[in-house]
């Protein structure tokens, strides 16, 4: 099942909404009054539509009052359907924050593993003018 389907059927199960309500909800769809039928929902929330309506997807968006980005994001993943400019610079500085953050992860766990690098005792201390710290535990 698509990503959209589930935050679709996710959010109408929260709202306890069936097939044939969410249908009556999303209402006629202009242009040309198109209706959204019960069969349609089915499929949809069950993962079997293939192409989503920009139309559609707005009125989804505001009946089931989902998060627009998310929304447009599961469905540009789905079936490539562009979302408006508005969500698309969203989604874009969306990734941008995710890249940078992945790679601050990974720049500061690189840091953590250095700076937890075991430290090895030598024989001499660092200023080189006594033993080392384990030479002078098993002396004592």
């Amino acid at each position: 099942m698509d990503a959209f389907a589930t935050l679709v059927d996710d959010a109408a199960r929260a709202a306890g909404l069936n097939d044939y309500q969410l249908s009556a909800l999303i209402g006629l769809m202009q242009p040309g009054n198109r209706v959204f039928g019960p069969k349609q929902v089915a499929r949809l929330r069950r993962g079997r539509q293939r192409h989503y309506d920009g139309v559609l997807v707005r009125r989804l968006i505001e009946v089931l009052e989902l998060k627009p980005t998310e929304a447009w994001a599961a469905v540009l993943e789905a079936s490539g359907l562009e979302p408006p400019e508005d969500v698309q610079r969203d989604l874009w500085e969306r990734a941008a924050t995710r890249r940078m953050t992945a790679a601050g992860r990974v720049a500061s766990q690189a840091e953590g593993a250095r700076s937890a690098a075991p430290q090895f005792a030598t024989d001499q201390d660092v200023d080189g003018k006594g033993p080392s710290r384990h030479q002078a535990r098993e002396a004592a």
